[in-house]
């Protein structure tokens, strides 16, 4: 592990000094947020990992399974230090989960909750890392509020993450709804095609449009089994070895709302690989909200444009 982690902050380093310019950086040891890292020794340390939670109008309820699920990882792991850290957006007139409730459901885990205004998905999650604390050594995983996990299928992810950080800046795990069917979410960077099939569904009965989607959606991979290259990764369980974060900045915070992943995991593939990976498992309830409001597809124009300013535009 230690040899894993000095080679991740000797590529940061590097990649760091490549795109801003600098000489190279030497490879001694050196010291990154006051843990000394000098030929491949790290003092030992229980790893952090950090779970960052973005509310807006949920109500306990609704966040009840991943507070299981996460108090549950605390007992089955104790050899991890857990917290999770809540950026509350709720109107002020909304009466959300109150702290002692959120604490009562998560034993062993550390809890950190601000509540502000709504700044943005990306803003949001770029607070709850700079809340978090974390070293070069630990984990930030972005997740959504209807997530929900065994603990024992989480936990081989996060050992795998550990082993393979010199070469690894982001995982998902494979995805399934509350019925166990795969949400195909390791897909190829967003286009036009592919936001217009997804919206307008009857399009995907079209044989050329239908093998199209297929492709996009990475349906020619064996999801359960096989891990795999995917430069967009869902954002609803997101596991970030924290360096990676430092190095590409965190989310672009230009987007409010929806292709703020996409931007991020694409981001992250050029300082690593970003994989899909079926040792680890969780349930997403999938709440499609741009499929039924007019204010959410507005958003998701809007982010379309913005994520072509930055990556250029693809029809297909």
């Amino acid at each position: 592990m230690a040899g894993a982690v000095l080679a991740v902050m000797r590529e940061v380093l590097a990649y760091i000094c490549r795109t801003e310019g600098l000489p190279a950086a030497p490879r001694v040891g050196f010291m990154f947020h006051g843990i000394n890292i000098n030929h491949g020794i790290i003092s030992n340390m229980k790893m952090k990992v950090a779970f960052s939670l973005v509310l807006f109008r949920h109500a306990l309820e609704d966040i009840l399974p991943l507070l299981k699920s996460l108090s549950s990882l605390a007992a089955h792991r104790p050899d991890y230090s857990l917290s999770l850290v809540i950026y509350d957006a709720s109107p002020a007139a909304f009466h959300g989960p109150l702290i002692m409730d959120i604490e009562g459901s998560t034993q062993g885990v550390t809890l950190s909750y601000r509540k502000s205004s709504n700044i943005g998905f990306g803003s949001a999650n770029n607070i709850n890392f700079k809340t978090a604390m974390l070293s070069c050594v630990d984990l930030f995983v972005v997740v959504n509020p209807d997530i929900s996990f065994a603990s024992q299928e989480l936990s081989p992810l996060l050992d795998w993450i550990q082993d393979n950080a010199s070469h690894v800046s982001c995982v998902a795990p494979l995805i399934v709804n509350a019925s166990g069917e795969i949400q195909y979410s390791a897909k190829q960077n967003p286009t036009f095609l592919s936001l217009l099939l997804g919206r307008i569904g009857v399009l995907r009965r079209i044989r050329v449009f239908a093998r199209y989607d297929s492709w996009h959606r990475g349906l020619g991979n064996d999801y359960a089994k096989c891990c795999f290259d995917s430069s967009y990764l869902s954002g609803c369980f997101l596991i970030i070895p924290s360096c990676y974060y430092l190095a590409v900045g965190g989310f672009c915070e230009r987007f409010f709302l929806h292709l703020e992943d996409a931007d991020l995991v694409r981001r992250l593939s050029g300082v690593g690989r970003t994989l899909h990976n079926p040792i680890g498992r969780v349930t997403h309830l999938w709440a499609r909200g741009s499929h039924r409001s007019l204010a959410q597809m507005y958003m998701l124009a809007r982010s379309y444009i913005i994520y072509t300013s930055i990556w250029g535009f693809a029809f297909a």
